[in-house]
């Protein structure tokens, strides 16, 4: 008995391949898809986005409109933050997993959830992919083979391994002659020199600066949070994706030319003149406690004091550029996002395609894009799963005239 063949083999049950599966069901009714997911539900990593509330795109990234498109034809309303956020409108991930799952399913896709895929390769007289998958079934290990017209690679990156992302897509990639570019964990915490333990749980608002060889690589304002290890938050988050370890450099050197400047006063151009404003209300002729009183939290003005003594133009110096500098980057465990991926000179981005292989499709973070917090990676991850769902649905259009 002849074997079925799919239509497309989607490797990987996540935001990018649920939304071609999603679009290309719709536009091309009846399409056969097989989705093969290494978790045991659809969705898994979505959950996670936005602190679970999913922070699917942002009004700046230049496709958002067609992505909120796709989003309300299946059944999810957005709202829209003041900073151009873009969230469901309940702020619950759970709905937009939901919701493209309930589309994949009931738009007739075969779904099999905690299977791996092992290998995958291309018959060239056959013109079809087989996607060797291994799945536990009923207590043991079932070895299945899927063959189809074309594979969707949405596997994901590295970055956190315990949602099922741990780089398999690349290994498959390089079997099709794919390079893959350095890869490294981005919007992630920064691990510093400095012990800043005595400031560990601090929140303020500044602005930070990563310095190498006296230039500015990145500069933004946000929150800053201390930790025992170094600093985090969203601000900080942005700017690892600037830390590139040079080549030749390790993890143990590679950072070493690179500081981080903190400025605790972004809206004052003249801190000096503001601390010495301070010491004459005070009554004071050196800076303590009292002085430094509401302009920043108590144990970053200990900190500063503790390295001034007290001297005025030191103390207002520091407010203003207060130097850490980084010993590292948090690891995959804690990224959101993985640097690096499969190189776009080798994808054909109208149609999210191989250059090398017809029917051979990438979306999401496999590719070598990472976007700044605040729903870039997301809308990625969608804008190119469904560029891939047009190209298929072109191609099966043609293919039923010809």
């Amino acid at each position: 008995m002849d074997r079925k063949v799919y239509d497309i083999c989607i490797i990987g049950g996540g935001a990018a391949g649920l939304a071609c599966a999603a679009e290309a069901e719709k536009l091309v009714p009846g399409i056969s898809v097989f989705i093969v997911e290494k978790n045991d539900i659809l969705g898994r990593k979505i959950l996670s986005t936005g602190n679970g509330r999913c922070n699917l795109s942002n009004k700046a990234c230049p496709g958002h409109e067609g992505v909120l498109r796709f989003f309300d034809s299946i059944g999810v309303i957005t709202r829209t933050d003041e900073a151009g956020r873009i969230y469901p409108y309940s702020e619950d991930a759970r709905d937009v997993a939901d919701a493209l799952t309930d589309a994949v399913v009931s738009g007739g896709a075969d779904v099999l959830t905690g299977a791996v895929c092992t290998a995958c390769s291309f018959d060239e007289s056959e013109q079809l992919y087989e996607t060797q998958i291994t799945a536990e079934q009923d207590g043991s290990e079932k070895k299945i083979s899927i063959l189809s017209k074309r594979v969707l690679l949405a596997a994901g990156g590295k970055a956190a391994p315990k949602l099922g992302t741990t780089g398999d897509g690349y290994r498959i990639a390089r079997r099709f002659y794919h390079t893959v570019t350095r890869l490294a964990p981005a919007l992630t915490a920064v691990e510093t020199h400095e012990d800043l333990s005595s400031l560990s749980g601090v929140r303020a608002k500044v602005k930070i600066s990563l310095i190498s060889h006296g230039g500015s690589l990145f500069e933004e304002n946000g929150e800053i949070q201390f930790t025992d290890y170094g600093i985090s938050g969203i601000c900080v988050f942005n700017m690892s994706r600037f830390l590139d370890i040079p080549e030749g450099r390790t993890l143990i050197n590679g950072f070493d030319d690179y500081a981080v400047e903190i400025d605790f006063l972004p809206d004052t151009r003249d801190a000096g003149m503001l601390v010495r404003t301070r010491m004459k209300s005070c009554g004071e002729d050196q800076v303590d406690i009292s002085v430094l009183r509401s302009i920043v939290k108590r144990p970053v003005a200990e900190m500063i004091l503790e390295k001034t003594g007290g001297e005025p133009e030191m103390t207002a110096w520091l407010l203003k550029h207060f130097m850490v500098h980084p010993s590292g980057i948090r690891g995959w465990d804690h990224a959101e996002i993985t640097r690096g991926g499969i190189p776009l000179t080798e994808i054909k981005m109208d149609r999210m395609e191989s250059k090398y292989y017809p029917g051979l499709f990438f979306a999401g973070e496999i590719i070598d894009f990472d976007g700044p917090c605040g729903g870039f990676n997301l809308e990625n991850a969608w804008e190119t799963g469904l560029r891939a769902a047009y190209a298929i649905a072109g191609d099966s259009e043609k293919t039923k005239t010809e």
